[in-house]
């Protein structure tokens, strides 16, 4: 009788083991949530099926301007599910005013054909995303710059030259000239762009599992397309090309084309692998 009741327990307990599941992260505009589990077969953010990696840990995001309710399915191998229902709720952005060079507002003719080219090398290497299925983020985040100034927060609305143009779908850095700009997380290099028009200098990361970041307005490169980097490894210097008032660093975050709140992500801990 003993053993039968031990059997039990220890069936109870790894039945509670399988469907254990830890998230990382907060469900708002602009929030991005890592799930870490045991066993997990397949997960679904309402239609769309998240990529899963061999550890159990998965990512999904909320939009800038996300809004209403979501839920996510987790389907365990031992035909087990879990779900959980996010509301997001709408948040009140700050307003900043710019004075930029008429030509970043109104480009010339002779520099509409760069520009068109431009977008579509962004468009080209954004369809590589999503093709690793590891979560490369698991070693976590670190700040791009080793001392941490904000000039502009995410989601602010700005006004160019008076007139109302796009928000800003990053965190912008005030930095001097010149300072390292390091990987906020394990990556792969999807583009080491020079002198684009409105990027300038810059650097996109894949990180995995459709989650990207971009660093914008660099003076100089320091790696190249395809390259494999670590969390904190020096990506380039900070700079003033491209659409920029003065030297700093925007750095952007996507989850596909979901924009994220960056400062959501570098406040992320995860446990040590």
């Amino acid at each position: 009788m003993k053993k039968f009741i031990f059997l039990n327990i220890l069936f109870l307990f790894t039945t509670l083991s399988a469907q254990e599941i830890n998230f990382y992260g907060e469900a708002k505009q602009g929030g991005i949530i890592i799930g870490v589990g045991k066993n997990i077969v397949t997960a679904f953010l309402d239609e769309t099926q998240l990529q899963v990696d061999k550890s159990g840990a998965f990512v999904f995001g909320f939009d800038r301007d996300a809004k209403g309710t979501f839920d996510l399915r987790v389907d365990f191998k031992n035909n087990k599910a879990k779900t959980f229902k996010y509301v997001i709720k709408k948040q009140k952005y700050d307003v900043q005013r710019l004075q930029v060079a008429k030509d970043f507002l109104s480009p010339p003719k002779k520099i509409l054909k760069q520009i068109q080219t431009e977008k579509q090398i962004m468009i080209e290497a954004r369809t590589k995303v999503g093709k690793i299925n590891d979560a490369l983020f698991l070693n976590g985040f670190n700040s791009p710059l080793n001392i941490v100034d904000i000039g502009a927060t995410f989601g602010v609305q700005r006004i160019l030259n008076g007139k109302p143009s796009n928000v800003n779908n990053g965190l912008d850095f005030r930095a001097e000239e010149g300072d390292s700009i390091r990987a906020i997380a394990d990556g792969i290099v999807r583009i080491a762009g020079e002198n684009f028009f409105y990027n300038g200098t810059f650097v996109l990361l894949d990180h995995g599992q459709g989650l990207t970041s971009i660093y914008l307005h660099m003076s100089k490169l320091l790696v190249s397309n395809d390259q494999s980097v670590k969390k904190g490894e020096v990506i380039g210097l900070v700079g003033s090309t491209g659409r920029a008032t003065g030297p700093h660093l925007h750095l952007g975050v996507q989850w596909y084309k979901e924009r994220i709140d960056p400062m959501n992500l570098l406040t992320i801990n995860l446990p040590v692998k």
